[in-house]
């Protein structure tokens, strides 16, 4: 029941008011109504998800105030009603109400605002105020801020101002997401601006404290496209399949190693080729081993290795990629195993730890029984290899490892063997170690680049931001 229909309802039951009892809780009854001195609201124009001010003096000399009911109306629809306490002979109100943008709200609609004041003996009065105008708001761009923080920009379709559109997207089939009027610098959503998410499973518009919106492209490898419709608060996708050169999970096999889930893909690489990547692996916080792949773009990936067969591992945990060969060895690689080392990774040992207990950034262990257990160093030039490791372990800022030219434990090479230049956290003669005790240094815990050279038998190694 709308306002209009609860006070014909209120009318229709003052006669038998008028023949109850004179006397009630509130003392001796007295006829009294609330009288409306004043009501407006400013601006007069306005658009709809931001918010207008109430203005108003109630008074009723004879009975205490009690509430003021406001519903803010658009053609037949209720946009948004609340309470106000009022009290005294004589209340004046300023109160902001936000109008929220609903679907297929028209614009520069005719809005008017019904007011009804009650003293506490129920007597009320009703006023209306109209001449107001709401419009639709109309941006330049918006922008498309996945809780992964991908970003995509929104522009408006030539054919229909309330929609807007953005093409050739990498992201995944399902995806959780707000769409937002203003970012800051660093990618982050400016709440300061006009902001949409998931409002009781529909689009609207939401604050700070808001959830993300929802939606999934079927029957496809990825999502290509999205359009956001800011009339019906709608949101439609379009998703493709992958094509030669196309990498996405969908045609990878899910494998577990060593405890950890992996998604896994036999494949062909070249070298230098480039190759787009869609879903999960186009997220900026999937990192590709920098040593076999330079990442262009988000969605780009141009191979450095050498041209042969490959196995390319994505781990679901520690989003990252990398490659491994059946077999590797000298002289195409080295392979370094022992404690302390890890393919580089933006995930924190801390949420490595909550999936995989016990464990974090860094992974290798002595031996070669998976690819956990060792990391590659690929072959740079004649004699020259490179491997870039996050090392020593966070939790206890130590490592010991050795490379070796083949998974047999094959012609070690010892840290004596060598001359280290760049940063100098390695030490000892046999394995390569950063020690952690009570009088060295604590090596900071970070991606490291060691460039091997076995024609001067010297090793680079410089810490670098990836």
């Amino acid at each position: 029941m709308n306002l209009i229909q609860k006070i014909l309802s209120i009318t229709a039951i003052i006669p038998l008011l008028l023949i109850s009892c004179n006397d009630d809780e509130y003392g001796s009854r007295k006829e009294s109504t609330p009288l409306f001195e004043s009501a407006a609201v400013s601006p007069t124009s306005f658009t709809f998800g931001d918010s207008i001010t109430l203005t108003a003096k109630i008074t009723d000399p004879a009975t205490n105030l009690s509430l003021l009911t406001y519903e803010v109306v658009s053609g037949n629809s209720v946009i948004t009603s609340g309470k106000i306490p009022i009290g005294g002979d004589s209340h004046e109100v300023s109160q902001a109400i936000h109008v929220p943008l609903l679907s297929n709200q028209a614009d520069k609609s005719e809005v008017r605002v019904n007011l009804v004041a009650q003293n506490v003996l129920k007597g009320f009065a009703t006023t209306q105020v109209t001449g107001l105008t709401g419009n639709r708001p109309v941006y330049q761009r918006l922008y498309l801020v996945t809780d992964i923080g991908e970003i995509a920009i929104l522009e408006p379709l030539a054919t229909d101002k309330n929609k807007y559109h953005v093409g050739e997207l990498p992201f995944a089939t399902s995806i959780r997401f707000k769409i937002a009027e203003k970012i800051h610098n660093d990618k982050t959503i400016d709440y300061t601006g006009d902001v949409y998410g998931n409002v009781n499973g529909k689009i609207g518009m939401i604050n700070e404290s808001g959830e993300s919106a929802f939606v999934y492209t079927p029957s496809a490898d990825y999502t290509k496209e999205l359009t956001f419709d800011s009339y019906s608060l709608s949101v439609t996708t379009i998703g493709n399949n992958l094509g030669e050169g196309e990498l996405g999970l969908s045609i990878f096999t899910d494998q577990g190693i060593n405890g950890e889930s992996f998604k896994v893909l036999q494949i062909h690489l070249e070298n230098g080729k480039t190759y787009s990547v869609f879903g999960e692996l186009a997220e900026t916080r999937n990192l590709f081993n920098p040593d076999f792949f330079e990442r262009p773009a988000a969605n780009k990936v141009t191979f450095l290795g050498k041209t042969g067969e490959y196995t390319v591992y994505y781990n679901t945990v520690r989003k990252n990629t990398f490659v491994g060969v059946n077999n590797p060895s000298y002289p195409d690689y080295l392979l370094a195993c022992g404690w302390g080392l890890g393919y580089p990774t933006n995930i924190t040992s801390e949420k490595i730890a909550s999936v995989y207990p016990g464990k974090g950034r860094t992974h290798t262990d002595w031996g070669f029984g998976n690819v956990l257990n060792y990391v590659l160093l690929r072959r740079m030039g004649e004699g020259i290899y490179q491997g870039t490791f996050y090392t020593p372990g966070d939790h206890d800022h130590y490592a010991s490892f050795k490379p070796f030219e083949n998974t047999g434990w094959g012609n070690e090479k010892q840290a004596g063997g060598f001359t280290f230049t760049g940063e100098q956290i390695i030490s000892g003669n046999n394995n390569w170690n950063i020690p952690n005790g009570e009088d060295d240094p604590v090596i900071e815990s970070a991606n490291y680049r060691f460039t091997v050279n076995l024609n001067d038998n010297t090793v680079h190694i410089e810490k670098v931001i990836l």
